[in-house]
């Protein structure tokens, strides 16, 4: 008996594609980030002095507009997954109705064995949902260091104070 109507092949390949599509737009997406926020980060290697004030205060300005726009992103595609996981559940009912009733219902199957033949159909659409939330956890990590950043900032400036300097 053959699970995998034509439909369903070419279905799983198109999503396939796009889903290795995506993961190279991620992987781009993720080196863009990393160049933009990483010279950020050098003005804390380096010592801080009244003659390069003017390029922490740039670089604390860089890292809030990083930040705003990293939350921009975060929210995108919080809804692109969400939109992901209503397509998957489609799928998923879909399968369990074909493997309940429909012509994969003429196999004799438990509950767990209908769940292992439906997460072969649902494989790449999960992998879809993966790619995304992979991404959105980069942009919250990337996020959160940049708010550290602004506090490292902070206390330095505030332990020149105490200091004298």
């Amino acid at each position: 008996m053959q699970l995998y109507d034509a439909s369903e092949i070419e279905r799983i390949e198109k999503l396939k594609a796009s889903n290795d599509k995506m993961e190279e737009f991620f992987d781009g997406k993720r080196d863009e980030w990393n160049k933009l926020i990483d010279p950020i980060f050098d003005v804390v290697k380096n010592r801080f002095t009244l003659d390069n004030s003017e390029k922490i205060m740039e670089a604390q300005a860089f890292a809030l507009t990083f930040r705003q726009n990293l939350n921009d992103q975060i929210t995108f595609f919080l809804n692109k997954r969400s939109k992901e996981e209503v397509k998957y559940k489609k799928i998923k009912q879909d399968k369990f109705l074909f493997y309940s009733v429909g012509i994969g219902g003429s196999l004799k199957t438990n509950a767990s064995e209908k769940a292992a033949l439906m997460d072969a159909h649902l494989a790449e659409s999960d992998r879809a949902i993966q790619l995304i939330e992979s991404y959105i956890e980069f942009l919250r990590a990337s996020s959160k260091n940049l708010e550290g950043f602004g506090f490292t900032v902070k206390n330095i400036i505030e332990l020149m104070n105490v200091l004298g300097r």
